[in-house]
């Protein structure tokens, strides 16, 4: 979605956009002679030393620098270009992966329009080195996890791992339970015999057993940070290299855990994993066989790598046994779960042993552990942080304790290292104090990508398309780009908001049918700069911006089952309005043409229901007059009229909220229930899940009562009790109902003290609906595990809809293709208007089903749901146990 070509000769525009620089290298016979192809690549200034250094690029096969140097020919000179066709890359990488030369060639002209013609090249050249280190990088997380699992397709690749990481603390509870057992025993004096229900239940453990639990945590964390390491080593170094630099700390690892407990862990349990309950035992495995003297060879291979695969599982097992511990006893309860003696002389123990062999790793220096305030202020007291008790001279492997749990972030920090970061972060907004290993990218809005050099020549022509300026002399990309950023005109163009008819306003979120893919309706320019940025596209230039900022045009995006823009188009109203609508433009990615299919399907949508809405809006059909020229604008009256209607209704839904409701947000958030709304808010999508998914498997809260919390929307009561004269008069309320940002004059209605809390209550309740909704397309054992248990009619409804419209998982037919008549007791049929079927839908949409292709997935597949689902009694057994919950 560009406007227009921009200079440059006919010729060499219709060659370049129309074979792509490989193709036409392949047919260059069909071009004409040499001379003539050359034109067409590099344009009429072409040289015989650029012809050759093209020829050269051609025969070594270093086709992403020949795509460089056709799109950059406009801009730089024959003996710069020849430098940018010498540009070397590593094997397999192809840096400018992205859409034809004449589109990167359009993008070039926009950006170095002001840029002298002496700094063109240096700038070009950093870019490449840039790409190519973000290249490296991914490269190295793709080589540091492939140790950990093979790659396969990821959906089963992902299922795999959550069973074995499940099974894994089934096996490490299991070892636990043992323990305790035996801890029961010893202080009760039943050595010889078991232990009665009444024993159990009048037992108070000793101090003895809570010392043994909190001695347990930290040899496993060192056993699991070795393997990580080793992994990461033998990725980046081979096998044995790998095994050889990490020899020292395998060692030092394997001498944390006793004989006697190794044994007890390694014991295989009947009907559980085949995976020791703790890391040590694999530890000691692989140091038993690096010093037994036989070759290093297949067999040794064979032998140690499955040993070092399972460090990430016993990593994050680890860490969900450390957590809730240092939790519990960290947590301020009264009475104190663990006596303050044992937890002092427990923070108090050293650690230099470990330290001897293992060395500090440089993400995070001794002199700068500053500890994790919430559990280590409590155990260490008075004594005060590592940092603070650390002397200028001083060993720190001589004063560090227990208690500054730096072992407990080295491991995380390992985990962080394998996904390819150079340390661990912590979590922001949960209010809780654990660490993120695999933390989203920090980047920052509109900053050009790095991904493709196509997407980082894109995302700067946006930039200055809307008004950034290149500084004076810059000498590197980052440079370039940060002072494009810093123009000020960018962040005026930023502001503005488009005018979007009330039509095509009510229809944002609607699944287009039979395309797979959701509409999202522009608003504002942010709206579309982002699209761009991800898009590769001219979609945020000036002339679509002041086409909808006036209300000529429409932008949209459609967004895929991934949750990212496919495709962006512009929609113009047909003449007269009552027709609907017409799709000016549709492209996808680099503005590349979309898939057949999809594109048919969204044009026959924009003829047809748009059509009908803006029918519906005529006079004389309930839609308000159109505000004539010069009248004051809509938005302050808004805010004036109804807030306080709204803000008294929404104030006595917000104030009716259960405790339960608040109970379980807190339980997603580890938060206190007043903390919750908040952090919830803050998460991104890949963490909202996760703490969903935590919650669910900890037992902190069941899916039928989440489902329930989730139900609660005070917000959308309130609106529904609002006088329908005035829901009529502002036809913007149903834009509170759906995912910021809102419009300006909304956001300042949700402001208001009265209405925030039950905005954020619905915005959470829909937020945390979409994490359910993932967490069953995925197939997560959690699910299948609340699954096994009372549940609610309406919950699996909606779930069985949800992945019988978007699974990528092997289901399991509960119908079959074309039938409507659902077994069970009592039968239902889908086409029941009335029935739980119908009603499921619309809980099925916050859940991220796309509806729209239900009926045709039926026709073709039948309803389908996990296998996991029917593992207890198949699926009349699973509708028992909904149907009797009906809720």
């Amino acid at each position: 979605m560009c406007e227009g070509d921009g200079p440059g000769t006919p010729r060499r525009r219709r060659s370049r956009r129309g074979v792509p620089v490989r193709a036409a290298t392949g047919r260059a016979d069909r071009l004409g002679q040499r001379a003539g192809f050359l034109v067409a690549l590099f344009g009429p200034a072409v040289t015989k030393r650029v012809g050759a250094a093209a020829a050269r690029a051609v025969e070594e096969g270093r086709w992403a620098a020949l795509h460089l140097a056709s799109a950059a020919s406009d801009v730089l000179g024959p003996e710069q270009l020849e430098q940018v066709l010498a540009l070397e890359m590593p094997e397999g990488v192809d840096l400018v992966p992205d859409g034809l030369p004449s589109v990167l060639a359009q993008y070039f002209r926009q950006v170095f329009e002001d840029v002298p013609a002496p700094r063109r090249l240096g700038l070009v050249q950093d870019l490449w080195e840039q790409v190519l280190a973000h290249r490296h990088a991914l490269g190295r997380r793709e080589r540091r996890l492939a140790t950990q699992s093979r790659r396969d397709r990821l959906d089963d690749l992902r299922k795999r791992r959550r069973h074995r990481l499940d099974d894994l603390r089934k096996r490490r509870r299991h070892y636990d339970d043992l323990l305790v057992m035996f801890w029961l025993r010893f202080s009760l004096g039943f050595l010889d015999e078991e232990p009665s229900m009444a024993d159990a239940a009048r037992w108070v453990p000793i101090s003895a057993y809570w010392r043994d639990r909190l001695d347990r945590i930290v040899p496993d964390a060192p056993a699991a940070t070795a393997p990580l390491r080793t992994a990461v080593a033998g990725a980046e170094h081979g096998l044995a290299d790998g095994l050889d630099r990490s020899a020292p700390l395998l060692r030092a690892a394997a001498a944390q855990l006793e004989d006697e407990a190794a044994v007890l862990a390694a014991r295989r349990v009947p009907g559980l994993t085949g995976l020791p309950a703790r890391p040590g035992s694999y530890v000691r495995d692989i140091v038993r066989r690096l010093g037994d003297g036989r070759p290093r060879d297949a067999k040794f291979a064979g032998y140690v790598r499955p040993r070092l695969a399972c460090a990430r599982d016993f990593a994050l097992a680890i860490s969900k046994d450390v957590e809730p511990l240092l939790d519990e006893v960290c947590g301020g309860r009264e009475p104190a779960v663990i006596p303050a003696a044992v937890l002092r002389d427990w923070a108090e123990t050293g650690l230099e042993n470990w330290r001897k062999g293992a060395g500090y790793g440089a993400a995070r220096p001794p002199a700068e552990w500053a500890g994790i305030p919430v559990w280590t202020t409590p155990m260490l007291g008075d004594a005060g942080q590592l940092h603070e008790r650390l002397g200028d001279a001083q060993d720190p492997g001589a004063v560090e304790n227990f208690g500054d749990l730096l072992w407990y972030a080295d491991m995380i920090d390992a985990l962080a290292e394998l996904y390819g970061h150079e340390q661990a972060q912590a979590t922001p907004g949960t209010g809780a104090p654990w660490f993120d290993h695999d933390p989203p990218p920090d980047t920052e809005s509109l900053r050009p990508r790095t991904d493709s050099i196509t997407l980082a020549v894109s995302g700067a022509a946006q930039l200055v398309a809307l008004g950034g300026a290149p500084p004076r002399a810059p000498r590197t990309w980052a440079e370039f780009t940060a002072g494009l950023l810093s123009a000020t005109s960018i962040a005026e163009a930023l502001t503005g908001e488009f005018t979007v008819p009330a039509a095509l306003d009510a229809l944002d979120g609607t699944a287009i049918p039979g395309a797979g893919v959701r509409l999202k309706v522009a608003r504002s320019v942010r709206d579309v700069a982002e699209w761009a940025d991800y898009m590769g596209n001219c979609i945020a230039g000036p002339a679509y911006v002041e086409e909808a900022k006036a209300g000529r045009t429409v932008l949209t995006g459609l967004y895929g089952k991934d949750g990212l823009p496919t495709a962006n188009a512009e929609l113009a109203p047909l003449r007269p309005a009552s027709r609907g609508w017409r799709v000016a433009e549709i492209a996808a990615r680099f503005n590349d043409d979309p898939p057949e299919t999809l594109e048919r399907r969204f044009r026959d949508w924009g003829r047809r229901d748009p059509g009908r809405r803006a029918e519906a809006d005529r006079p004389g059909t309930g839609r308000a007059a159109a505000r004539p020229s010069g009248t004051p604008p809509r938005g302050p009256r808004l805010v004036e009229e109804t807030g306080p209607a709204l803000g008294a209704l929404a104030q006595e839904a917000a104030d009716g909220t259960a405790p339960e409701v608040l109970d379980a947000y807190a339980a997603v958030a580890a938060t206190a229930a007043d903390a919750a709304l908040t952090s919830l808010r803050r998460l991104g999508t890949a963490q909202l899940t996760g703490a969903v998914r935590r919650a669910l498997d900890e037992g902190g809260t069941d899916l039928v009562g989440l489902w329930k919390a989730t139900g609660h929307r005070p917000l959308e009561t309130a609106l529904d009790a609002l006088d329908p004269a005035l829901r009529e008069r502002f036809d913007q309320f149903p834009l509170l109902l759906g995912e910021p940002p809102l419009p300006k004059t909304l956001r300042r209605l949700v402001k208001d003290p009265a209405i925030a809390g039950a905005y954020s209550l619905d915005l959470v309740a829909r937020r945390v609906r979409r994490a359910i909704g993932r967490l069953a397309v995925h197939d997560d054992p959690v699910i299948a595990q609340a699954l096994a248990k009372p549940s609610a009619e309406p919950l699996l409804c909606a779930l069985t809809v949800t992945t019988t419209c978007g699974a990528a998982a092997d289901l399991t037919l509960v119908t079959a293709p074309r039938a409507v008549t659902v077994p069970g007791y009592p039968v239902t049929t889908l086409d029941d208007k009335d029935g739980p079927w119908y009603r499921a839908l619309p809980a099925a949409r916050e859940l991220g089903a796309d509806t729209a292709v239900f009926w045709d997935e039926i026709a073709e597949h039948g309803l389908r749901v996990p296998a996991s689902w029917l593992a207890h009694g198949g699926w009349p057994a699973l509708w028992s146990r909904a149907h009797t919950h009906r809720r």
